[in-house]
């Protein structure tokens, strides 16, 4: 089955930059075969999850906006939307 990967893009309220990055880590990656948070700016992150399969990552969207929910106060808005994301099915990849 092929390996699906998300990218959600989180931009902190100023002030809020470290208290927004305890909060990526602390969110339960259990579903998640690998994680990642990269910083992109002063203020915005990425969290980068690769699941074994889209229901893993489907599972993941139910707990994530719960969870979205109690980590709204520190994020900007993306116009109307807390974060930028997208997924897709990994055609190639590099072994680490």
């Amino acid at each position: 089955m092929p390996l699906v990967t998300t990218v959600t893009r989180f931009k902190a309220k100023p002030g809020a930059e470290d208290e927004l990055v305890e909060s990526l880590k602390a969110f339960d990656n259990s579903n998640s075969i690998s994680w990642q948070i990269i910083a992109l700016s002063d203020n915005e992150f990425a969290a980068i999850n690769t699941y074994d399969s889209i229901e893993e990552r489907s599972d993941d969207v139910v707990t994530g906006l719960t969870w979205l929910d109690s980590i709204s106060h520190l994020l900007e808005l993306y116009d109307d939307s807390r974060t930028k994301a997208f997924s897709g099915i990994i055609v190639a990849a590099s072994e680490v």
